[in-house]
């Protein structure tokens, strides 16, 4: 085959995909698909492998298809006929969240299974307690709304209207669920028919053979790349903020082994699974790795499945990153960006050109319903906002965008829609001031938006993470502020839930208005060494004011612009304020249940002005991201004890010093 047909081949194959994109967005009923592209489509082989997707599309939804395909076709084995038609969403099994739907659409040549047509698109309610059905409180999955385990909805052609009919009487607004699933059957046909022409054409043989020469390709070009990078096992740690009932935190681990031309990712040692949504099934731990790993070392290649062969995974089931059931899952973007920013933290060690500041956690599901004025049903606002990217050694992060994970979602709903479907309005879209991570490139600003409801008997849910815990900055670089979603009712700032992010069903009244604060990117290096001209374009267009600039980077402007000498002396100042101590090497891990607990002099402590229980970090200029630890303060010497997870994660020995801050939630 020649490398020309086999280039026509892999480009015709992904235009299938574009055309699937392009069909979904054109024909869906629900905003969050086509306003927010909430969805994603590909080809798999028969046996499961990814073969094709487009260059927009989710890797959140496309690297765990592989592994909900491999449960179908297990579960049916040589039962898949032609005309059949499967769905599922179940996280136990390969799926994301219950929302995240997915039609498996067999393609057969000359009688033989030979690929399958793949769509996952958000579905805006899929049941549960709550309208949108993610919820910040839940306890168990089956209040997040309906599960479906591989399921065969339509067999040899004849659909299963029974089942689909039981489907859509349990969810709300059921005319766009139905409208979702058409466009899905809709897309998958016409997939199908594309697929025949081309068998037609280039004849099935040789496109299947084509198919695993682009698969071995792909596999030989990452293999190339993995063995580039310096051998060893490079540690990371993170967290949660919660579980959503209470405020201890979930801790993530992870050993990311580079050996010769293989990656091992374990994490093992992470928080044992919980009864609130911060779970993931097990799709998910590979989903973030191969996300991360392929963006970081192969990011101009097609996707499919041979760049991700090389990858192996260590995740043992009953953990809050491999949960099983009845755990629920919907903060499951939650915990894919938790894993993918350990995974940036540990990679980013050994290729220190990559590093780049951590994102705003998540999704940031909010939900608002309530009655239509009409009194036809419910409306339902799905906003997703956006938060600051992070910052690498060569610039500053993007302000309120989706960052390289996430795929092409959108920012946030269009007011135009917003206010044309629900009894809304959009009173206020800017960017947060001051919520970027500071460093000598700083990450970027997270959004505020503000919506007031119209209507009395609405409500809000919400599920979002880094409320409590920031995202962390890389190299010295700052965490940027934390997320933060409150009510506005009577011109008073109330919190929806006890616990931060976490909010199921809170009622809100005509007039309140819905605060949507979402974090800025974490920063790259030392802060002090930003270029002072930088901060006071920073400060023109909005994004600091000038006592930010003053306290935050020490750069003091004048009438004229910056005042070198009274900049100097500022960082001087600064400077000679940060606090660093030596690390001297314990035996353990000081650990006590998830958290991990730092024993402070008192003298430092004071300088730090933390008590017992607040959350500091340490960094080192070649860190990856920070490690946290909440303070005990006690009489020891002037020095740090760390066990030897802790001095991994930093790349330390005992002897080397690192900086201590303290981890502030709001822009200072």
């Amino acid at each position: 085959m020649s490398i020309g047909q086999l280039e026509l081949i892999r480009e015709s194959l992904i235009a299938v995909v574009h055309e699937m994109r392009a069909n979904v967005i054109r024909s869906s009923y629900s905003s969050i698909i086509y306003e927010g592209h909430d969805f994603s489509c590909a080809l798999v082989a028969a046996d499961g492998r990814l073969v094709a997707q487009g260059a927009a599309d989710n890797p959140i939804h496309i690297f765990a298809v592989p592994y909900s395909t491999a449960r179908i076709v297990e579960a049916f084995a040589d039962d898949i006929h032609e005309g059949d038609i499967f769905l599922h969403n179940d996280p136990y099994t390969g799926g994301t969240h219950l929302n995240d739907v997915l039609m498996l659409y067999p393609v057969f040549d000359r009688g033989r299974l030979a690929l399958f047509a793949a769509t996952r698109c958000h579905w805006g309610d899929v049941g549960g307690m709550t309208p949108g059905s993610l919820s910040g409180r839940v306890r168990e999955v089956y209040q997040e709304g309906l599960r479906i385990t591989p399921t065969r909805i339509c067999e040899r052609g004849r659909m299963n209207d029974a089942f689909l009919g039981l489907l859509f009487d349990n969810m709300r607004i059921a005319r766009e669920r139905r409208g979702d699933f058409n466009t899905m059957l809709g897309t998958s046909r016409k997939a199908a028919e594309h697929l025949r022409r081309l068998f037609d054409r280039f004849g099935g043989d040789t496109l299947l053979d084509a198919v695993e020469t682009l698969i071995a390709g792909a596999e030989r070009v990452m293999r190339e790349r993995i063995a580039a990078v310096p051998d060893g096992t490079y540690q990371a740690e993170g967290y949660l903020d919660n579980d959503g009932h209470g405020d201890e935190p979930l801790v993530a681990r992870l050993a990311l082994t580079i050996d010769g031309d293989r990656i091992e990712a374990d994490f093992t040692g992470s928080s044992p699974q919980t009864m609130g949504p911060t779970n993931v099934g097990p799709a998910m731990a590979f989903n973030a790795v191969a996300s991360i790993v392929k963006s970081f070392l192969d990011p101009d290649t097609p996707v499919n499945h041979g760049s991700f062969n090389p990858i192996a995974i260590v995740n043992p089931p009953g953990s809050f990153l491999n949960a099983t059931l009845p755990a629920p899952c919907g903060g499951m973007v939650e915990c894919r960006a938790l894993m993918c920013g350990l995974v940036v933290s540990a990679l980013g060690r050994a290729m220190p050109d990559r590093l780049v500041g951590d994102l705003k956690g998540g999704a940031n599901h909010v939900y608002v319903s309530g009655p239509r004025p009409d009194g036809d049903g419910i409306f339902l606002l799905y906003e997703y906002p956006a938060g600051g990217t992070g910052a690498t050694a060569r610039g500053d992060g993007n302000h309120a965008v989706r960052a390289f994970p996430e795929g092409d979602f959108n920012a946030v709903q269009s007011v135009e829609v917003v206010e044309a479907q629900c009894p809304l309005r959009v009173e206020r879209h800017t960017l947060r001031e001051g919520s970027c991570g500071d460093g000598e490139h700083r990450g970027g600003l997270g959004l505020r938006r503000e919506v007031r409801v119209l209507v009395d008997g609405a409500s809000l849910s919400v599920l979002a993470d880094k409320n409590v815990i920031p995202p962390f900055g890389v190299a010295g670089g700052a965490s940027g502020a934390a997320n933060r979603f409150t009510v506005v009712r009577g011109g008073v700032s109330i919190e929806p839930s006890p616990v931060p992010g976490k909010v199921g069903g809170f009622a809100l009244r005509a007039g309140d208005v819905v605060r949507m604060e979402s974090s800025g990117g974490g920063g790259h290096g030392d802060p002090l060494a930003r270029a002072a001209s930088a901060v006071a374009s920073d400060v023109a267009l909005g994004y600091l004011d000038a006592d930010q600039a003053a306290r935050r980077y020490g750069v003091v402007l004048g009438p004229d612009g910056v005042d070198l000498d009274a900049t100097e002396a500022a960082r001087a100042r600064l400077a000679a304020a940060v606090l660093r101590a030596p690390v001297v090497a314990r035996a353990d891990d000081d650990i006590e249940r998830s958290r991990r607990r730092l024993t402070l002099p008192p003298a430092l402590a004071g300088a730090l002005e933390v008590e017992d229980g607040d959350l500091v970090e340490l960094t080192t200029p070649s860190s990856g991201a920070a490690l946290r630890a909440w303070a005990r303060v006690g009489a020891v010497d002037d020095v740090l004890a760390l066990g030897p997870v802790g001095r991994s994660v930093l790349g330390i020995a005992p002897g080397d010093e690192v900086t201590l801050r303290v981890v502030r939630r709001e822009p200072q």
